[in-house]
């Protein structure tokens, strides 16, 4: 298992969701989500006693096709195949993680949810419901979307079964056009050539996207013939005998696949236009097989305008923008989540939906469904951190603060109301900055995020005045479609300006957050620019959760200030 979450829904409408990763502070956590469970419960003053319904969005008996594709590759590799299958069976066998951190969950845990969750909450009646893994990342995207009917494309690394499904929503019906089972899996094919740039496969995958556009992709015609080979009728296949996911975890990638583009990258080897090359032509191979699959249902399924994307690949935020400049389809809808933590939010509204029949009411316009800390709490924590407690300002004031240090050339970390849903950064836990500087770019890349200074920054607009600067839909709030700079504003922005002169845009709208619209309204009366630098508030670590990991990581960085609730904590006063 990875990327455990739990979320809650009351009446139909979602009121608390988070990440376990968030509690453990282990990326992509794995294990049993007891602790996600309990902020939910808290959040809303319950009991588990109280929950009538428990949604589990794996029906982990069906793992069959996973299970003769390791018998036929022990057949051809037997030491391989000892070796992943020992790592399967722990994972199986392995009880008990959910009662600590683990980057690995127990899919024998999943058997016995209700005997977990009483030992830690107490006894329920609830009902447990075991749900079709893609049918909830399916769920999560359409049933939360607001769109009456839609083209759905799931695509991530596997399912029970199937590694891609193509899809048609309406109401509250959801049907299946087309599955594609694994091995055969747009998931694995990206994260293996992340793996083979030694790039980290599992987490490295949005570097190789930022890696991409800085050369051409002179490798495609070889990946689409050899690697993922496209039948252009929605239907692919992926060339295991090149393309071995599971070899690849391990460092390791077969003959052919280096004979045709050569050694894999070492992690410390320097990027070449060779390796840039291999980055831009998995993109472009990745973009047209996806395009066809988007056509195809789009044909299949009546000709429905509306696109929905689920399942980890839908942060592929490159490839979500050029489906709705270059595809049939009139508008696009990624939620905050689409990775497997947003199916806790699908498989509630799956048994919403189709168990209890349910009419559709809810629709995800903002991601703030973690917990929130209020200035008590805050002043508790910066006593504990040995943070000197400053004087207690206004909203008026604390937002022209903030944005007279970020108008001038300060980096404020940005920590604010309750925390997102999903791996983005949305603006209740930020980095920011001033994107009309294009230093700022590698100040936060060397001295605060360390990271490759080829990856690029998004930018949070006011959702008003981002057809000003963007070529972009009227709304992206969740920061999962990346959109061309207009060229005129390209030397306003160069901070969040990539190399090939897109971005992935965050648009604010002021009923979402309005303190953090406020801000970015103060920073366009002082510049005359409604956007911001805004990255995660996080050091090699998942975004902080707390007030107390806040301060730390703001003590540990280089950053200039830190708003935190009614608070501007300013470096110099530690």
């Amino acid at each position: 298992m990875g990327e455990s979450a739990a979320a809650l829904l009351k009446d139909g409408e979602l009121v608390a969701a988070v990440e376990e990763e968030r509690f453990t502070r282990v990326k992509h956590e794995g294990c049993f989500p007891l602790r996600s469970v309990e902020y939910c419960l808290a959040h809303e003053g319950i009991r588990l006693a109280d929950v009538t319904h428990i949604a589990v969005y794996w029906q982990p008996w069906r793992i069959g096709t996973r299970t003769r594709a390791m018998l036929s590759s022990a057949c051809r590799n037997p030491s391989q195949f000892v070796a992943r299958f020992s790592r399967a069976w722990g994972e199986f066998s392995h009880a008990g993680a959910g009662e600590n951190a683990s980057s690995q969950g127990s899919w024998r845990e999943l058997f016995s949810v209700k005997e977990i969750l009483k030992r830690k909450f107490g006894a329920t009646a609830a009902v447990v419901h075991y749900l079709d893994h893609h049918r909830s990342h399916m769920a999560s995207a359409f049933f939360a979307s607001p769109f009456e009917e839609a083209t759905i494309l799931t695509i991530d690394g596997a399912g029970e079964e199937f590694a891609t499904s193509i899809s048609v929503g309406s109401g509250t019906t959801l049907k299946t056009l087309r599955e594609i089972p694994w091995p055969h899996s747009l998931g694995h094919f990206y994260s293996t050539i992340t793996g083979f740039l030694g790039l980290g496969m599992l987490d490295g995958e949005y570097k190789m996207m930022g890696l991409a556009p800085y050369s051409q992709p002179t490798f495609l015609k070889q990946f689409l013939e050899r690697l993922l080979v496209s039948a252009g009728d929605g239907r692919y296949q992926l060339n295991t005998d090149l393309v071995d996911y599971h070899a690849a975890l391990s460092g390791r990638f077969k003959a052919p696949l280096m004979e045709l583009l050569g050694p894999p990258r070492n992690e410390a080897d320097p990027f070449t236009e060779h390796h840039q090359a291999i980055a831009a032509s998995a993109q472009a191979a990745f973009e047209a097989v996806v395009a066809d699959l988007a056509r195809w249902g789009f044909a299949a399924g009546g000709g429905r305008r509306n696109l929905v994307i689920a399942g980890g690949c839908g942060l592929n935020c490159t490839g979500n923008g050029k489906l709705l400049r270059d595809g049939p389809f009139d508008a696009i809808y990624v939620p905050p989540a689409p990775h497997d933590a947003g199916c806790a939010i699908g498989a509630a509204l799956l048994v919403h939906h189709e168990v209890l029949g349910r009419p559709r009411s809810f629709r995800m316009t903002h991601a703030y469904y973690g917990p929130g800390y209020d200035d008590d709490q805050i002043v508790a924590a910066m006593r504990d951190e040995g943070v000197p407690v400053p004087q207690r300002l206004s909203e008026e004031r604390l937002i022209n603060e903030a944005a007279d240090s970020l108008a001038a050339g300060s980096v404020v970390a940005w920590f604010q109301g309750r925390m997102e849903f999903g791996p983005r950064a949305l603006g209740s836990r930020s980095f920011l900055a001033d994107p009309r500087s294009d230093g700022i770019r590698d100040t936060i890349n060397e001295k605060i995020k360390k990271r490759e200074l080829f990856r690029p920054f998004a930018p949070s607009v006011k959702k008003e005045r981002a057809s000003d600067y963007f070529d972009a839909p009227a709304d992206s709030p969740f920061m999962n479609i990346t959109v061309p700079v207009r060229g005129a504003k390209r030397g306003t922005i160069p901070a969040v300006t990539h190399i090939d002169g897109t971005a992935r845009i965050q648009t604010v709208e002021k009923e979402a957050n309005p303190r953090y619209w406020r801000l970015l309204d103060a920073f366009e009366q002082r510049t005359g620019v409604p956007v911001l630098l805004n990255t995660s508030f996080n050091i090699q670590e998942p975004i902080v959760c707390t007030p107390h990991e806040a301060l730390r990581t703001f003590k540990s960085s280089r950053v200039d200030g830190l708003a935190i609730g009614s608070f501007l904590v300013r470096r110099d006063s530690l």
